[in-house]
């Protein structure tokens, strides 16, 4: 069959492609989405030793900054939090869209408290009530994501919160590892609110299994998506009023989010970040900062170095021989890799050495 020359120039008008004949009527491609806005929580007390560190992997996040508004609460300290924080805000306000400073000069212990390790009933409320302020403010400002986040978490993986938002879960959180088996998730809980020891943890823990996984608990570092629906009956204080387990941040936060009908969920399928193994109550501010600096040591072992904010420097190191006249540190000539990491670990830990290159 022969198309006429007519049918088939009408043929060829139809399947062209169609130009408009004024400018404004021109097709153009559309232009990308916007990422979406973020507000970044963070409550500090007596975080001088590991500030430099968190600070610094946050600012490394592949994440538009004018995306993201940081809000910052610190008070009852006996060290140089506040200074810090207050000159890391002034220097990197500019760069986020919104930035909120909660100060508190003092006092430097809660009423009820024996030291500055001890969890108390006044404590506990008050780091609720400034959980829950940051939270309103993120939803004032329609954000679409909340990221909580403590101020001795490590993330070290840049796209995590790219990660995290691509799971599309209300609530998120990246696994965190540390020197032990804790991390900042519960495969079980109780009756009465407690942790309760499954089958299931380790294996998520160590990685055997990966992917993203319903639990009844994460913390310290995980994020919430306020457009969803439920995440409004979302409430860190005060605790539900069908609330009667123990007075604890982290149980009174999975209640309410047992209640809005919301399933946690604790992502492992790569290595985002680390933190300390919680301290007891007896333990004191030095005991703190061995503890991170062990965290910050083990890092170094299979990753590459933590480093620390390009705005806020840690406290200058001052190398001793620890009594000795000299103290070596010898490594094989072709592990240069591993020189660098003793090299690093030592300067960590205030040890001047003398490096031996061995054949």
């Amino acid at each position: 069959m022969h198309l006429l020359p007519g049918a088939l120039l009408s043929c060829l008008l139809l399947c062209a492609p169609s130009r408009a004949y004024f400018p404004e009527e021109r097709w153009s491609p559309e232009s990308p989405l916007l990422a979406p806005r973020v507000l970044v929580a963070l409550v500090c007390r007596n975080a001088e030793h590991s500030l430099p560190f968190v600070l610094g992997g946050l600012e490394r996040l592949r994440y538009p900054k004018e995306r993201l508004a940081v809000w910052v609460a610190t008070d009852h300290n006996e060290d140089n939090t506040t200074a810090i924080l207050r000159d890391w805000l002034t220097k990197v306000q500019s760069l986020y869209h919104y930035v909120e400073w909660r100060p508190k000069e003092l006092p430097s212990e809660y009423e009820d408290g024996d030291g500055p390790k001890q969890w108390t009933n006044l404590r506990y409320a008050h780091v609720m009530k400034l959980r829950q302020a940051a939270l309103d403010s993120a939803r004032e400002m329609w954000a679409d994501y909340f990221l909580a986040m403590d101020c001795d978490n490590l993330l070290v993986n840049p796209d995590v919160l790219w990660k995290l938002i691509g799971e599309n879960k209300t609530i998120v959180a990246p696994m965190l590892e540390s020197r032990a088996a804790y991390s900042n998730f519960w495969c079980g809980m109780t009756s009465q609110g407690y942790y309760k020891r499954t089958p299931a943890y380790i294996p998520i823990r160590k990685q055997v299994r990966k992917g993203c996984f319903a639990v009844p608990m994460v913390h310290s570092t995980f994020l919430i998506d306020l457009r969803k629906e439920a995440s409004r009956e979302l409430a860190f204080h005060p605790p539900h009023p069908d609330y009667s387990w123990a007075f604890d941040d982290i149980i009174v936060f999975a209640f309410s989010a047992r209640m809005a009908d919301v399933q946690m969920f604790v992502c492992n399928q790569e290595t985002f970040g680390f933190f300390p193994v919680p301290l007891r109550a007896h333990n004191t501010l030095r005991d703190e900062v061995d503890s991170f600096l062990h965290s910050l040591l083990e890092v170094n072992v299979r990753h590459p170095p933590v480093l620390p904010s390009q705005y806020i420097p840690p406290p200058a190191k001052q190398p001793d021989k620890l009594g000795f006249d000299e103290v070596f540190m010898i490594n094989l000539q072709k592990r240069a890799d591993r020189r660098e990491r003793m090299l690093r670990t030592l300067h960590e830990q205030e040890i001047a050495c003398k490096s031996h290159e061995h054949q």
